[in-house]
């Protein structure tokens, strides 16, 4: 068992849990996202210092396959959330139009009489 072995079985949980977290849209995700990061940043280190064992080979591509999965899932995320951000300003907007029209004193596009 190398030194490497639990940081990286700790990353590839940590990469699930950030994808578990992302899929269902958990708010919690940025924590996650934190801690993979410190794992991240501790397995290269070890990388670096030893290189990678043989026995290490899969369990680094497992977590280069979530990290890709983690990206899809947040630029979806990403895209979600420029959407709405637009539906909601296309509201407010129409929003303060018939305002406007409410505070007219002559609001001549309601006006049922004329």
């Amino acid at each position: 068992m190398s030194a490497m072995d639990k940081p990286l079985a700790e990353l590839a949980a940590a990469s699930e849990e950030l994808l578990q977290l992302l899929r269902r849209r958990d708010p919690q995700y940025l924590e996650a996202l934190e801690r993979r990061q410190r794992l991240l940043e501790q397995v290269l280190q070890l990388c670096r210092e030893g290189g990678a064992p043989p026995s290490a080979r899969a369990a680094l591509e497992r977590v280069r396959q979530l990290g890709e999965a983690c990206e899809q899932e947040a630029r979806a995320l990403r895209r979600e959330a420029a959407e709405a951000l637009a539906a909601q300003e296309a509201q407010a907007r129409f929003a303060n139009s018939l305002e406007s029209l409410a505070a007219a004193r002559e609001p001549a596009l309601l006006d049922v009489e004329a």
